[in-house]
């Protein structure tokens, strides 16, 4: 018989959170403690990663806004449909190599509505000190080229049609063709890195 996975818990962002107050307690460094959050498209990355900055700038008191807590989205890297590991590439050369130095990171943005590459992002904001946690969130967060500057990951899960049906509805289904094109460029990171198993977190979300 098949195990039947562990039911998610009733507060994921709290989950999160508590294992991010722990690896704080020992975390040295000049650099920000760094949490990876992956999972395939539609998995629920970017909201996680939305009440997790919130909820960690509560607890440890420091503002979102001055860089206490700061969440770098990997989707602002990629090089369009067909540049999931070339943006990977960018955001581990220009921003996370350069903080986990104590250094300020810097990355050319690439704009999804033109198809090219216009500003910059830059971690800490220009003004702000350096986060105490930066929260990258995206496909490729765990991957083979971003695992050696992670402190942490957590794993989304969540069965494939209901990550196309979310993925697909709250981009207006423009995409639908370039899906599994998208997915064969996940599951080549994955078949380098298997994040989930990789994981210091697993949950379900679908």
């Amino acid at each position: 018989m098949t195990a039947r996975p562990p039911d998610p818990p009733s507060d994921p962002v709290g989950a999160v959170t508590a294992l991010v107050q722990v690896a704080l307690a020992g975390h040295v460094g000049p650099g920000p403690l760094v949490l990876g959050i992956d999972g395939r498209s539609g998995s629920g990355k970017s909201e996680l990663a939305r009440g997790v900055a919130a909820r960690l700038a509560e607890v440890l008191k420091v503002a979102q806004a001055d860089g206490g807590v700061t969440t770098l989205a990997l989707e602002d890297s990629y090089r369009g449909w067909d540049g999931l590991r070339e943006g990977l590439e960018v955001v581990v050369a220009g921003i996370l190599a350069p903080l986990t130095r104590g250094r300020h990171g810097r990355a050319v943005r690439y704009d999804w509505v033109t198809g090219a590459l216009d500003g910059e992002l830059l971690v800490p904001a220009p003004g702000a000190p350096m986060p105490r946690v930066l929260v990258v969130e995206g496909c490729g967060a765990g991957s083979l080229v971003c695992a050696p500057f992670l402190d942490l990951l957590v794993w989304l899960d969540a069965p494939e049609r209901v990550r196309r049906h979310r993925a697909l509805t709250r981009d207006g289904g423009g995409w639908a063709h370039l899906w599994d094109s998208w997915a064969a460029q996940e599951q080549a990171l994955l078949d380098e890195r298997d994040a989930r198993v990789a994981a210091d977190l697993v949950l379900r979300t679908g």
